[in-house]
């Protein structure tokens, strides 16, 4: 019995390619339906992972985590706050002092300022301002035979007519004698003897007035 056919004319149009392929291969051409139209496979929705079962008991710890790292960051963050304002109250009480005692430092060459002004006015308008000072020159000098008056060139008349008062005043002086110096300014005197001298100068006077506000406005401080 014969197991091949021969086809002829319109009897191969119902016949269909058949190929044979290695194992394992796939079919390249897509499969045509009856209606000519070829169907491709739909790509199947890629599987959505079942949601994670979370318990009671996670969801607490989560919180209880999630609340220690706030309240953490919250301390810290209190910390660092405070270190700042530390820093700013001690920042400002540096100021503060040192504003004060510029303040203190100005007030006191401001009243020096016009103690020299009003002192120097005195002495161009009293010439027998120089007198008194060196009278209480003499007094606080230490006792000798002789002295030596030196004073400023404008102060010379004034003074010399005053030498006969300042012989009676001082007991066993038997020498007093009366010199110029351009370094001296008027109104002043420096008082030299063989125990020592007395600096009875204007500037001298006024740093001691200086020295004596200064220290007054440290102890009141």
């Amino acid at each position: 019995m014969s197991l091949s056919k021969i086809y002829r004319g319109a009897e191969t149009n119902d016949l269909k390619e058949f190929q044979f392929r290695s194992f394992g291969e796939t079919d390249p051409t897509p499969p045509q339906e009856a209606d000519g139209f070829t169907r491709r496979p739909v790509a199947s929705a890629p599987a959505v992972p079942p949601a994670p079962d979370h318990s009671a008991k996670d969801i607490e710890a989560a919180y209880a985590r999630g609340r220690r790292e706030g309240l953490d960051s919250a301390e810290e963050n209190l910390v660092t706050a405070a270190q700042a304002l530390a820093a700013g109250a001690e920042e400002i009480s540096r100021l503060r002092e040192s504003l004060a005692k510029n303040s203190s430092q100005d007030l006191l060459r401001l009243v020096m300022a016009v103690a020299e002004q009003i002192i120097r006015r005195e002495v161009a308008v009293d010439p027998q301002v120089v007198v008194t000072i060196i009278e209480t020159a003499l007094q606080s000098s230490v006792r000798s035979d002789q002295y030596r008056i030196r004073i400023n060139s404008a102060d010379l008349e004034t003074v010399t007519r005053q030498k006969p008062l300042f012989l009676a005043s001082i007991s066993g002086l038997k020498n007093l004698s009366i010199e110029t110096d351009a370094a001296i300014s008027p109104g002043g005197c420096r008082i030299d003897s063989d125990l020592g001298d007395v600096d009875a100068t204007l500037e001298t006077q006024l740093e001691a007035i200086r020295q004596a506000l200064s220290d007054a406005i440290t102890d009141a401080g």
